[in-house]
């Protein structure tokens, strides 16, 4: 009864005007930016800066709305200092602590998890967004998640989190790491829950050669106007910042060329 009553306010919610969250690195991207209510995957290799993006995403959230922010990865003391600006509308639910529940708990803890159960994870996050009016959520990351729950809980927990994203009209990011071919697999298998799906990772060909450099795409947001294009970027003083590969990929001809080596325009 109470999902059925869940699945109905949802369904009226939809009927509210849409309004948007923007980000100032992704406005080339995504100018409209990301629709509240949403729920967005944000997924790639690990050195990627995804939690480096979540964290921008974060402010920009906090610069006007409260956020919940769940917090797996990172021990709460450094979500806490990163966002140290607005600590008075971030509230942390620590999902690190979890081998040490005697772990004295971090300013901003609201909540903790204490095993890794989706009903328990949807649980928590429910009632801090509820308690705290939150208009976003971060989970950072659900890969402790991924790797042991069955792919069926796992959909069902992600398809809660979208009805209590739309029921709040709150956006949601989650980011997962790619760290196997199994977790790449079973991204590609579940990314239709997802309204939108931001892709990080280095550029193969540059990175052949011996440059690392690392890009991303907006490569889905549903019934938002968007680029599909590539955006090359490096990471400076806890931002992003936008690299030109043209310029690099002239730079590294040219230096090709002076050694005797010609080179083939290609795509």
């Amino acid at each position: 009864m109470a999902w059925v009553m869940l699945n109905y306010l949802v369904s009226f919610c939809s009927l509210v005007v849409m309004d948007f969250l923007r980000c100032q690195v992704l406005e080339d991207l995504l100018p409209t930016g990301f629709p509240f209510g949403y729920l967005v995957l944000i997924r790639g290799d690990l050195g990627m800066g995804k939690t480096l993006l979540v964290k921008l995403l974060a402010r920009s959230v906090l610069s006007n709305y409260p956020l919940v922010y769940v917090s797996f990865d990172d021990n709460p003391e450094s979500v806490v200092s990163d966002l140290k600006d607005f600590s008075s509308r971030l509230f942390i639910i620590d999902g690190f602590s979890l081998s040490d529940q005697r772990r004295v708990r971090a300013s901003n803890v609201v909540d903790v998890i204490t095993e890794l159960d989706p009903g328990q994870v949807v649980s928590k996050v429910g009632q801090a967004v509820y308690s705290r009016g939150a208009r976003g959520l971060i989970i950072d990351s659900i890969n402790d998640l991924l790797i042991n729950i069955d792919p069926r809980g796992l959909v069902a927990m992600l398809k809660q989190l979208k009805a209590l994203s739309r029921l709040h009209n709150m956006v949601t990011f989650i980011v997962a790491h790619v760290t196997t071919e199994d977790i790449d697999n079973l991204l590609n298998s579940i990314e239709y829950v997802f309204d939108g799906v931001i892709e990080m990772e280095f550029d193969e060909n540059m990175a052949n050669l011996g440059i690392p450099v690392r890009r991303l795409r907006v490569k889905r947001m549903k019934g938002v106007s968007h680029s599909m294009n590539w955006y090359y970027f490096t990471t400076a003083k806890g931002t992003i910042v936008p690299v030109d590969i043209n310029e690099i990929r002239n730079m590294l001809k040219n230096t090709l060329e002076s050694l005797g080596i010609q080179v083939q325009q290609g795509g």
